[in-house]
């Protein structure tokens, strides 16, 4: 009987535990506005927008999209702020570069860029017609735009893992729209590099990562330079898959994107 009260004891405590580490989760992205877009054929797409610090409406600012990846997709509009996004909130980040950051959650049964299998040599084959999430996402984008003073030539877009496909699918479809890209732990569909070469891009990747393997991003830098790009790269060692944690860290990375402009 002790024992079974014992290991009770200890079970609430862990749950006690969870919901706690939750609540100051949720807490910490406070500063992100929750919200939901609905587009005029009724889809919804469930959305968190964090402001510039001391935001002037008579200023513009830059807009940066954050696509989250597959794990985090859903609907509670929180999940997609658990990997990464938390750099957003540094203060000496925000200080240094004030910005509208969007931060979109893709519902589960869906994703935000559709691909087929290719063959051995193409391997990834991009969707002539986007996801509905894309569409909704194209749509909130431009909402967004009109709902704030935002610099139309410092949009900036990342991604990471399925949110990289994303990055690309948006760059595709969108070859003039966006000064900077940053593709963390994804791939696409090489044969469209083309229509990337006039957009900096910077991509990482792990180079032992066993859910999206190196490979194909490997490719597409070399695609890209033989195209006549100055793609950036940077590979890490003993990352998995999780690449996004170096990656968001990095110390070049925020001067590097935000300077950049249509």
């Amino acid at each position: 009987m002790k024992n079974s009260t014992t290991l009770f004891s200890f079970l609430v405590s862990l749950i006690l535990v969870h919901f706690s580490v939750y609540a100051q989760d949720a807490t910490y992205f406070d500063a992100f506005e929750t919200d939901s877009f609905t587009s005029e054929n009724g889809g919804i797409l469930p959305y968190r927008l964090l402001k510039p610090l001391e935001y002037d409406a008579d200023k513009k600012y830059p807009l940066v999209i954050f696509l989250h990846g597959s794990g985090e997709r859903g609907e509670d509009n929180s999940s997609q702020l658990k990997n990464a996004a938390s750099v957003f909130l540094d203060e000496e980040i925000r200080e240094k570069y004030p910005a509208f950051v969007l931060a979109p959650q893709c519902p589960e049964n869906d994703r935000w860029s559709l691909h087929h299998e290719g063959d051995i040599t193409e391997k990834y084959f991009l969707s002539e017609e986007p996801s509905e999430t894309m569409k909704l996402l194209m749509e909130l984008i431009q909402s967004t735009q009109e709902s704030y003073n935002i610099d139309e030539k410092r949009l900036y877009v990342t991604g990471l893992s399925m949110g990289g496909q994303g990055v690309y699918d948006l760059l595709l479809r969108n070859s003039d729209t966006f000064a900077a890209a940053v593709v963390v732990c994804s791939f696409t569909d090489i044969r469209k590099a083309g229509a990337l070469v006039d957009t900096p891009i910077w991509i990482f990747h792990g180079e032992d990562d066993n859910v999206v393997p190196v490979d194909n991003a490997r490719v597409m830098v070399n695609t890209l330079d033989v195209l006549g790009a100055k793609p950036r790269y940077t590979e890490y060692t003993a990352t998995g898959h999780n690449s996004w944690d170096k990656a968001f860290s990095e110390e070049k990375l925020f001067p590097w994107l935000f300077k950049k402009k249509l």
